[in-house]
């Protein structure tokens, strides 16, 4: 299997670039990979989504993180990689649907600000206050206005984060469902809408709103009568080497409040 590994900063997992300088050095060096490797954290893995997803390979992360949520666990790292290079280990993939994240202007330029694999938020603070105009394709939003803090937007992968955490429901894997949620807002906003373009008009006056791809603050203010443009975007694979603990961890999540 033609592998690449993107090398990481991150003190902790140092010694996985040693590994792979000394023993698989070709892993530095491949330009047409079929597997993508990233040691680290969640954060790690999902930096490497956006960066590299124009190659629509798999994904498969070393655990070196804290959560480690969508990263594989191993005690012995140079054997795994000489498994992988062999082809001697079953990968089992997840396919999620990430969201194509616009901004067009008042004054008609429209501009990318990236793919989010989790969530959107727009927003600025938790004391910040905005209004907003949302339109759906579908008529699901038409012209509907809501003020608050802030919208969030999740992905079915990204629906047990911080989506979760504001009481929106968590979406079955593989399926072409956002989840959309208001934060701290006057009107009750808790809806599924199926992927589709989504407009979300800013009407704010007192300050511009701020967008959060995968909780990173994007360089790009929206100012009154901006649209921000949601839309189906890449297909993403992440690979594992067991599929169901990562599962299983899932329905942890989505038991919590449940009874017993």
């Amino acid at each position: 299997m033609r592998i690449k590994y993107i090398s990481t900063t991150d003190q902790r997992n140092l010694k996985v670039n040693h590994i792979v300088e000394k023993y698989f050095n070709s892993f530095t060096l491949e330009t047409i990979p079929e597997l993508l490797v990233v040691a680290g954290g969640d954060g790690a893995l999902l930096h490497a989504i956006q960066e590299h997803n124009k190659l629509q390979v798999p994904f498969f992360g070393i655990a070196g993180g804290t959560l480690n949520f969508l990263m594989n666990p191993t005690d012995d790292i140079k054997k795994l990689f000489g498994r992988l290079k062999k082809e001697n280990v079953a990968l089992t993939e997840i396919k999620t649907t990430s969201i194509k994240v616009s901004v067009l202007k008042e004054n008609g330029k429209k501009s990318l600000v990236g793919y989010a694999i989790n969530d959107v938020v727009m927003g600025s603070t938790i004391m910040g206050y905005h209004h907003f105009v949302l339109n759906s394709d579908d008529g699901s939003f038409s012209d509907f206005e809501i003020s608050g803090s802030g919208i969030c937007v999740s992905t079915d992968l990204g629906s047990t984060g911080y989506n979760f955490n504001l009481g929106g429901s968590i979406l079955p894997l593989g399926s072409p469902l956002w989840s959309v949620n208001g934060i701290v807002c006057n009107r009750f906003l808790e809806d599924i809408l199926t992927i589709q373009k989504l407009e979300i008009v800013s009407k704010s006056i007192r300050e511009p709103e701020i967008i959060y791809i995968d909780g990173i603050k994007k360089d790009i203010d929206v100012k009154q009568n901006d649209k921000i443009i949601l839309e189906k975007g890449q297909t993403i694979r992440i690979a594992f080497l067991d599929k169901s603990d990562f599962i299983n961890r899932r329905l942890e999540i989505a038991s919590r409040y449940r009874k017993h």
